[in-house]
């Protein structure tokens, strides 16, 4: 939703996969846009397939305008935007990021990342829960949704 009240018009999710919390955070971003508004990348699970990736689909990227993009995890999201700036493209000038986790490189990356905050403690205790729950052979809660929250710093911005 911040990347529409952003001014935002198309998007670009990137995943590793399109399953479990991965999906739900999917799911998420894709309620603030409209299907032909946003493209979905299925990256690959090692750094260097990443690269390849990336560089194969940058023009695809540019061709389709494309200046916001979520990423379900901030170390994707901060990857990519390193990939990004390599390119001599300018965040948030000319792409603006989003990533999930607020870890403490999302603090210390220039620019500062963007993020959706979930308390960690929280999601352990939940799903320490949750296993004990099945061990003992009780019922568990198959879905799942902690509260978040949208840490706004330097990598968006009024366009």
């Amino acid at each position: 939703k911040y990347f529409r009240e952003l001014g935002h018009k198309k998007a670009l999710c990137i995943a590793d996969n399109f399953i479990c919390m991965d999906k739900e955070r999917i799911a998420g971003f894709s309620e603030a846009f409209e299907p032909e508004e946003t493209l979905r990348w299925e990256i690959p699970k090692t750094e260097k397939e990443r690269m390849c990736f990336y560089e194969d689909k940058y023009q695809t990227l540019l061709k389709n305008n494309v200046a916001a993009v979520f990423a379900v995890s901030d170390f994707y999201a901060l990857e990519f935007m390193r990939f990004l700036q390599g390119k001599n493209i300018q965040i948030p000038k000319d792409i603006q990021i989003i990533g999930f986790d607020d870890n403490m490189a999302s603090r210390e990356s220039h620019p500062s990342l963007t993020t959706i905050h979930q308390e960690a403690p929280l999601r352990a205790k939940t799903a320490i829960k949750c296993l004990e729950a099945m061990r003992d052979g009780a019922e568990c809660e198959t879905e799942i949704v902690l509260p978040v929250e949208l840490i706004k710093r330097e990598s968006t911005g009024e366009l």
